[in-house]
């Protein structure tokens, strides 16, 4: 029987980040002060325990000059994050790495691999301290060789940035054409390639096709649980066709989400449902059809899904 370990992710993203259009001035985080619902909402699934979440929360160059501290989220939300902890849920680091120097200037990312990685060090030596983490995603999605290996030099065990099949428009570094969709050690000259064990995991954002109303065809897109249920039931029928067909005994599904998707005034939207009811309707149905399927299945966070897989990989290597 197959089994499936499945992750439920936030990137706490300010409102109106993402999007048709990428605004990278926004710092408004309405979104995540309603999202503290949230938990109370995954309590009423099927589950016989509380779904685990795994928030990567921002902590960057950015806040640091425009809110005054790296930590501004972890500070404001520090009651909240420490519940959430004790409930079992997991606090990841989601830096995104933009020079923001005055609020009046325009947020550029810095893209240099070289120059993000030492961003990355830097940011670092200051949160270590205070911030216990142990899985890490890059803001907009990309990596360099050289940030993936600060990254897995800063002591970090599982990164879930990779977007299978999915890369950036012009001048954006996110390429992840040809990466596995499921979680894999990268190759070290080529991030998009399996290579030899290391100390850092990828878990990627895992995708499947998902044809929204102004799309001409279905895309490639990560599993989101905040679009809207009709179209998440139509990409969910295409994924439980290709599971029938999997080989697989063990599978990672790092599903992705942000506050605003969810937040029922930031306006109607052809995507996104801007409901948490119809979220944990999408959740369900997911769980639905794995028990339809006859297959096994368990909600963790990130790093505890990578520590079995990785338990898993040597038991077969043995």
């Amino acid at each position: 029987m197959t089994k499936h370990l499945l992750c439920l992710t936030v990137d706490t993203d300010p409102d109106g980040l993402s999007g048709k259009v990428t605004n990278r001035q926004t710092l408004r985080w309405k979104g995540l002060e309603r999202l503290q619902r949230l938990p109370y909402h995954l309590g009423e699934l099927s589950q016989p325990s509380p779904v685990p979440v795994t928030w990567f929360v921002r902590a960057d160059g950015q806040l640091e000059s425009i809110l005054g501290r790296a930590d501004y989220l972890l500070e404001t939300h520090a009651k909240f994050w420490q519940e959430v902890t004790q409930a079992g849920h997991e606090l990841a680091w989601h830096p995104h790495l933009y020079k923001h120097p005055r609020a009046k200037d325009v947020a550029t990312m810095i893209t240099d691999p070289l120059e993000a990685q030492d961003e990355l060090d830097r940011l670092w030596d200051r949160l270590r301290d205070t911030f216990r983490a142990r899985s890490f995603r890059n803001g907009e999605g990309w990596h360099s060789l050289e940030t993936y290996a600060a990254v897995e030099r800063l002591g970090f065990q599982c990164d879930s940035t990779a977007i299978p099949g999915r890369k950036g428009g012009s001048g954006h570094p996110m390429k992840w054409d040809g990466a596995p969709n499921q979680p894999y050690f990268p190759d070290r000259g080529n991030l998009c390639k399996s290579g030899p064990a290391r100390a850092l995991i990828e878990v990627p954002m895992n995708t499947w096709l998902l044809q929204a109303p102004y799309d001409s065809s279905p895309r490639t897109r990560y599993i989101n649980p905040a679009v809207h249920s009709h179209l998440f039931a139509s990409a969910l029928r295409n994924w439980e066709n290709a599971c029938r067909e999997s080989l697989a005994d063990l599978c990672i599904w790092v599903m992705i989400f942000h506050p605003d998707e969810v937040l029922s005034d930031a306006g109607a939207d052809a995507l996104y449902s801007r409901s948490l009811g119809e979220l944990c309707q999408n959740l369900s149905s997911f769980e639905e059809t794995l028990r339809k399927l006859g297959h096994d299945f368990q909600w963790l966070t990130v790093a505890d899904a990578a520590d079995l897989w990785r338990a898993h990989q040597q038991r077969l290597i043995a």
